[in-house]
C-alpha cells in the first residue's frame, strides 16, 4: 500500500506540474489576446492540443478549470424600446402643440377683446420666465429630455414676444427690441452650448417663422418683416453651426424660404420683389462667405446645400423684371465662376467639382435669361457652355461637372440635331452645326485622354458609342447635300441617286477607320448602313418623263453593285477587315443572295432602258430572253467554278424558265423573222455552252 501510495503521489505531483505549465502558457497566450482575434483563436487551439497530448487526466483537470475556458464575446442586438422613444419625442411634440395652442388662444382672446396688447406682452414674458425656471430646474434634476423641451419653448416664446412687441404693437423701439432679441439669442447660445442639445434651436426656428402668420390683423412693412426674417435666420443659423446641429441647420434653411414664399403669396406685392430678392441674396452670399471663411464645418455645410442654395436663389430671381433678371443672373454666374477658379487654384478637389458644376448651371441660366429672338444664338451659347463643362469635368476629374455639363449639352445638342436646318452655306445655322460637330470630337477626345475612373475598364462602351458620332456626321452630310441640290434644278430621281453616291463615298471613307484601334465599331456600323443603303438603291426610280438622267442613275447603281461585289470577294479571300470564319462554310448561300440581287438589278436596268429608248415589243422580248439565258449560263459557270451548288441550281431553274418563256410568250408575241433569229441564236449558243460545260475531262 505504501508503494502504491507513493506512486499515486508522484502522479499527482506530475499532473500538478503539467497543470501549472499549461496555466503559464495560458497566461502568455492571453497576454497576446489584445493584438488580434485571430491570434486568440490559434492560441486556444494550441493550448487544447497540448493538453490532449500531455495526459488525459491533465486535460480533464483543465476542462474542469472554468477560468481557462475561452469564451467568444457575444454581441447582443439592441431591441426596439418603444417607451424610450416615446419619452424622448412626446415632450417635444406636445411642447410644439402647446405653443400653437397658447398662440391661437391669445389670438382668439384678443379678437373678442378679452386680452389687450399690453397683457399679451406681459403674458409672453411671464411665460418665458416660467419656461426657463422649470427648464433649468428639471435639467439640474437630470430630467434632460423634458428640461430641453421647456428651454426650447423659452427661446421660441421669448423671440416671438420681443418682435411682436416691436413690429406688431409698437411698444419697443427698434434698438430696444433688437437688444432684447440679442439677449434671448445669447441665452439660447449659452443654453445650447451647455446642454449640447439640438432641440433648442429647433423650437426657436419653428416659433420664429410662424410668428408673422399666427398674429394676423396687424400691419407690418415688408422691410420690417425681411429684417426680422434675416435676423431670425442668422441667429438660428449661428446657433446650429456653433453646436454642429446639422438637421436644425437644414430645417432653418428651408423654413426661411418657405416663410418668404408664404409672405409673397399672402401679403407681398410686385413692388416688394426687389426687397425679397435682395433678402435672398443676403442669405445666399452670407452662407458662402461664412463657408469660405472656414466658419462652417463640413459636418453642417455639405455639398447638397451648395446646389440647394443655388437652386432656391435661381427661383427667386424670376420675380424680377426681364431687364434686371438677366443682369442678376449674369452677376450670379460671375460670382460662381470666380469661386470655381479660386477653389481650383487652392486645389480643393471636392469643392472644385461642386462649384464648377454650379457654374455651368449659372451660366446656362444667364444665357436663357438673355432672351435672344433667334433661338440659334441661345442654342449656340448653351452648346458651348455644356461642352466646356464636360471638358473641365473630364480634364480635372470632377464627375459632378461632367454630369451637369452633360445635362446642358444633351439638351442643346438634341435641339440642334432635330430642329436646326442649314438654309445657306454661310449662315448661323451652318456655323451652329460646325460647332456641334467640333464639340462631339472634343468630347470623345477628352474621354479617351482623361477617362473617368468608372470608364477606364469599360472603354469598349465608349468605342460603341462612337456610332452616335458617325450618325451625326451622316446627318450633317445629308443636310449639306440637300443644300447643294437645292441650288440646282435636279428632279426627284436624280436627287435620290446624288444622295446615294454621296453616302457611298462617305461610307467607303469610313471603312478605313478599321486601322484605328477605336474605330472598329464605326466600321461595323458603316457596313450595316451600306447594306441598308442597298434597299434604297433597289427601290429607287431610274427616270421619269421629266427627269431624263438615266445613264447617271444607272451608273450610280452599277457602282453600288461593284462595291458590294468587292466586299463579297474580300470576305471570300479573307481580305476583309475582320475574319468571318463562320461565313466561309456558307459562301454558297451568300453567293445566291448576291446572284438574286444581280438578277433583280439586271431586270430593273433593262426594263427602264427599254422604256426610256421606247424599244418595240418584239425587240424587248428578244433582248430580254438573250439576257436571261446569258445570266443563267454565267450563273452555272460560276457555280461550277467555285462549287456553289445553289448558284448552279438557280442557273438551271432560270434556263428552264427561259425555255418556258421562249415557247409560251415569245413564240406567240413576235414575228416569224424575229422568231427564227431568236430560236437560232439561242439554239446555237446553248449547244456551244453545253459542249464546253459538260465535256468529258
Amino acid at each position: 500500500m505504501t508503494k502504491e501510495h507513493d506512486d499515486m503521489l508522484k502522479r499527482i505531483a506530475y499532473l500538478e506540474q503539467e497543470v501549472a505549465l499549461l496555466k503559464k502558457e495560458q497566461a502568455e497566450l492571453l497576454g497576446e489576446k489584445k493584438k488580434s482575434s485571430s491570434v486568440l483563436e490559434s492560441a486556444q487551439w494550441e493550448v487544447k492540443e497540448r493538453a490532449k497530448g500531455k495526459t488525459l487526466r491533465a486535460a480533464q483537470v483543465l476542462s474542469e478549470d472554468e477560468s481557462f475556458v475561452f469564451k467568444k464575446p457575444t454581441v447582443k442586438k439592441k431591441e426596439f424600446d418603444l417607451e424610450k422613444m416615446l419619452s424622448k419625442w412626446l415632450p417635444k411634440v406636445f411642447m410644439f402643440i402647446l405653443l400653437l395652442g397658447v398662440l391661437w388662444g391669445l389670438k382668439v382672446a384678443a379678437d373678442y377683446g378679452y386680452l389687450t396688447k399690453a397683457v399679451r406682452i406681459v403674458a409672453g414674458y411671464t411665460g418665458t420666465g416660467l419656461l426657463y425656471y422649470f427648464g433649468m430646474k428639471f435639467y439640474r434634476q437630470q430630467n434632460k429630455v423634458f428640461a430641453l423641451t421647456l428651454l426650447g419653448g423659452f427661446i421660441g416664446l421669448g423671440i416671438l414676444t420681443t418682435f411682436a412687441a416691436h413690429y406688431l404693437y409698437g411698444y419697443f423701439n427698434f434698438f430696444f427690441a433688437f437688444l432684447v432679441g440679442i439677449l434671448f439669442i445669447a441665452s439660447g447660445l449659452w443654453i445650447s452650448k451647455r446642454t449640447k442639445s439640438e432641440i433648442l434651436t429647433l423650437f426657436s426656428s419653428i416659433a420664429g417663422f410662424l410668428l408673422p402668420f399666427l398674429l394676423e390683423g396687424e400691419s407690418v412693412t415688408v422691410y420690417g418683416f425681411l429684417v426680422y426674417l434675416l435676423l431670425l435666420f442668422m441667429s438660428l443659423f449661428y446657433v446650429s453651426l456653433i453646436e454642429k446641429h446639422k438637421y436644425t441647420f437644414y430645417f432653418t434653411f428651408f423654413l426661411f424660404h418657405l416663410a418668404l414664399f408664404a409672405y409673397f403669396v399672402l401679403v407681398g406685392t410686385f413692388e416688394d420683389r426687389i426687397a425679397i430678392v435682395s433678402t435672398v441674396f443676403i442669405q445666399h452670399f452670407t452662407l458662402l462667405f461664412i463657408y469660405f471663411a472656414k466658419r462652417i464645418s463640413r459636418h453642417a455645410f455639405t455639398e447638397a446645400l451648395i446646389y440647394t442654395n443655388f437652386a432656391f436663389t435661381l427661383g427667386w430671381i424670376k420675380l424680377l423684371e426681364d431687364s434686371r433678371e438677366s443682369w442678376v443672373y449674369g452677376g450670379l454666374a460671375l460670382v460662381y465662376i470666380s469661386l470655381t477658379i479660386f477653389v481650383f487654384l487652392k486645389r480643393k478637389k471636392q469643392l472644385s467639382g461642386a462649384f464648377s458644376a454650379v457654374s455651368v448651371f449659372a451660366v446656362s441660366a444667364y444665357i436663357l435669361s438673355l432672351g435672344y429672338e433667334d433661338e440659334k444664338v441661345t442654342l449656340l451659347l448653351l452648346l458651348i457652355n455644356g461642352t466646356i463643362g464636360i471638358w473641365v469635368g473630364l480634364r480635372y476629374r470632377t464627375i459632378r461637372t461632367v454630369i451637369t455639363g452633360g445635362f446642358i449639352y444633351a439638351f442643346s445638342a438634341s435641339a440642334v440635331f432635330m430642329l436646326i436646318d442649314i438654309t445657306r452655306f454661310i449662315s448661323l445655322g451652318h456655323g451652329l452645326w460646325i460647332i456641334f460637330l467640333y464639340s462631339v470630337v472634343l468630347i470623345y477626345y477628352s474621354i479617351y485622354e482623361w477617362p473617368p475612373s468608372f470608364l477606364k475598364k469599360h472603354l469598349k462602351g465608349v468605342d460603341i458609342s462612337l456610332i452616335i458620332g458617325q450618325l451625326i456626321v451622316l446627318n450633317y452630310v445629308f443636310r449639306l447635300t440637300h443644300l447643294a441640290i437645292q441650288q440646282g434644278t435636279f428632279f426627284l430621281e436624280t436627287t435620290a441617286h446624288i444622295y446615294i453616291v454621296v453616302f457611298l463615298v462617305l461610307l467607303f471613307g469610313l471603312y478605313f477607320l478599321h486601322k484605328w484601334v477605336r474605330g472598329i465599331y464605326i466600321v461595323h456600323a458603316s457596313v450595316i448602313e451600306f447594306l441598308i443603303l442597298g434597299l434604297w438603291v433597289l427601290f429607287a426610280s431610274l427616270y421619269s418623263y421629266m427627269d431624263r438622267n438615266l445613264i447617271f442613275n444607272v451608273s450610280v447603281e452599277v457602282i453600288y453593285l461593284i462595291v458590294l461585289t468587292i466586299m463579297f470577294v474580300a470576305i471570300m479571300q479573307d481580305c476583309f477587315y475582320i475574319h468571318m470564319k463562320k461565313l466561309k462554310n456558307h459562301f454558297s448561300l451568300v453567293a445566291i443572295c448576291l446572284q438574286t440581287i444581280y438578277f433583280i438589278f439586271l431586270n430593273k436596268w433593262y426594263l427602264a432602258s427599254a422604256s426610256f429608248y421606247e424599244l418595240g415589243w418584239e425587240y424587248l422580248l428578244l433582248i430580254h430572253t438573250f439576257l436571261l439565258f446569258a445570266f443563267a449560263f454565267v450563273s452555272i459557270s460560276v457555280g461550277k467554278r467555285f462549287n456553289w451548288n445553289p448558284v448552279k441550281y438557280f442557273g438551271a431553274i432560270l434556263i428552264l424558265i427561259c425555255i418556258v418563256k421562249l415557247f409560251l410568250i415569245d413564240l406567240g408575241a413576235i414575228s416569224i423573222l424575229i422568231r427564227a433569229i431568236l430560236f437560232t441564236i439561242v439554239g446555237v449558243v446553248g449547244l456551244l455552252y453545253s459542249k464546253t460545260l459538260f465535256k468529258e475531262k
